[in-house]
């Protein structure tokens, strides 16, 4: 439920943002078909009892991303994006269908309760450690876990301002959503192995998407690194597995969600007032546009977990758990990313 009230609550704004910035373009009835048809996916995998069903809506989400990021056909840039995407996302689905069929010829089912009934207190063998590393591999993809994430800053860029908003807030996070799914059911007796796997790929995930984000020049591809580096964190929830962990995971879901959706939808204003997005063309803009800029500014330092705003909150709790967890290592790689992260929102601010 909480999940589904930040997917709405989100496309709701998103739906409203689009009267005004999509009605330069043309095809708006295939444009909002989509939106809508995402969503619906989007709330089928928050929803669904079982694997198969939620890879059904799963694809539903993924195909009608697709279009929308390619929306702006007559231009090369979503199109080249939008096919990039659609090869590593098929890719993943693909890897994600093998790794349910042998899930489900060991266990004889795909309802995540029966994954636990049936494989808790199994002896841990070669198959499920081959199943856990398609599963993770196949919603990787979409999650945008290093080095599975070269997809996302393409799309994030060449997407329609309010399509790069939802992609960002929402819909990369349903593969981390579905990733607990999977672990805390039917993964439980490879739960250390997966933990550390886990462990290091957020460190690797947050660290790559914050020094990337610190060498770009277009706004947009900014934060879409910045993303990558926000999935790392999110990961740090599921690696370390307690409670609290789990509820900074989600919270930050949330929170991101506010954070970057934000963002982008404030750069999608900057583009229709301009037609530009590299920093050194939109310079000085928060003197034209002095509340979009305060509320871009306003974003940018909660994704950087400056208090009391929510990034810090959700990041704090991430980094209790750790503590809790005797992971400090973990909490340290956060809190050092969350520097780091300072770097290249100061300088979006610096040119505003």
């Amino acid at each position: 439920m909480f999940m589904a009230f930040t997917a709405v609550s989100l496309a709701f704004l998103i739906n409203v943002y689009s009267l005004k910035y999509m009605e330069r373009d043309g095809g708006l009835p295939l444009y909002y078909t989509m939106l809508v048809a995402m969503v619906c996916g989007i709330l089928g995998v928050f929803f669904a009892g079982d694997l198969f069903t939620l890879f059904i809506f799963w694809e539903l989400m993924c195909i009608s991303s697709y279009v929308l990021v390619s929306f702006r056909k007559h231009m090369w840039e979503p199109v080249e994006a939008g096919i990039k995407y659609l090869i590593m996302s098929s890719a993943g689905s693909a890897t994600l269908l093998l790794g349910m069929s042998m899930l489900y010829g060991l266990t004889g089912t795909l309802n995540f309760e029966g994954f636990t009934s049936a494989l808790s207190g199994v002896k841990p063998d070669g198959w499920i450690y081959l199943m856990s590393l398609l599963i993770l591999a196949g919603f990787g993809v979409k999650a945008a876990i290093v080095p599975l994430h070269t997809w996302l800053p393409d799309a994030y860029s060449a997407a329609p301002s309010p399509i790069s908003a939802i992609l960002s807030g929402i819909v990369t996070e349903t593969g981390i959503y579905a990733l607990s799914r999977m672990f805390f059911t039917a993964f439980i007796p490879v739960q250390i192995e997966w933990s550390t796997i886990l462990a290091f790929l957020s460190v690797i995930t947050m660290t790559l998407g914050n020094v990337t984000a610190l060498f770009q020049n277009d706004l947009k591809r900014l934060l879409a690194y910045s993303s990558i580096a926000h999935i790392g964190y999110m990961l740090i929830g599921l690696s370390v597995g307690t409670q609290l962990a789990l509820t900074g995971t989600i919270l930050h879901i949330f929170n991101h969600a506010l954070m970057k959706g934000a963002a982008f939808l404030c750069a999608g204003a900057i583009i229709y007032r301009l037609g530009a997005r590299r920093l050194d063309e939109i310079t000085g803009i928060g003197r034209r546009m002095p509340i979009t800029a305060t509320a871009l500014g306003i974003s940018l330092l909660a994704l950087t977990g400056m208090p009391p705003l929510n990034g810090f909150v959700s990041e704090l709790i991430l980094f209790m758990s750790t503590a809790q967890a005797n992971v400090i290592w973990l909490g340290i790689a956060l809190v050092l990313n969350s520097i780091l992260s300072t770097g290249y929102c100061l300088r979006v601010i610096s040119a505003i």
